[in-house]
């Protein structure tokens, strides 16, 4: 596992429009801005991915996540698909307490939020 990096804006970018989550990114990264210090940034990185998940599903766009994780936990993305939930959970937990900060989570969407406007 590694941590975010500015690559990662770009790929992340690329999901946010193959899934139509504009919107979602954006008031996120809302969120994080508004509460400065005290935004609870794991949660909302929660809420993000599983809104990412959710859309991507829907538009048939999975294989963009997967190579998104794959890349951040340094994994093959046919490892992320064939995780079972529950270690895809335990995984996610360990790279969000881990390997991101909340002050490079709050970096990585606020550029997001500069970028979608």
């Amino acid at each position: 596992m590694r941590k975010l990096k500015t690559s990662d804006v770009f790929a992340f970018m690329r999901i946010a429009s193959e899934a139509h989550i504009r919107d979602e990114v954006k008031a996120l990264a809302a969120v994080i801005q508004r509460d400065g210090a005290n935004a609870d940034a794991q949660s909302v990185g929660y809420d993000l991915i599983l809104s990412v998940l959710d859309r991507m599903g829907a538009k048939g766009a999975e294989m963009a996540v997967y190579d998104f994780l794959a890349g951040v936990w340094e994994v093959e993305p046919q490892a992320v698909a064939d995780m079972e939930l529950a270690e895809f959970g335990e995984t996610m937990k360990t790279w969000a307490t881990e390997y991101v900060d909340r002050e490079a989570v709050k970096a990585f969407f606020g550029l997001l939020s500069r970028l979608m406007r």
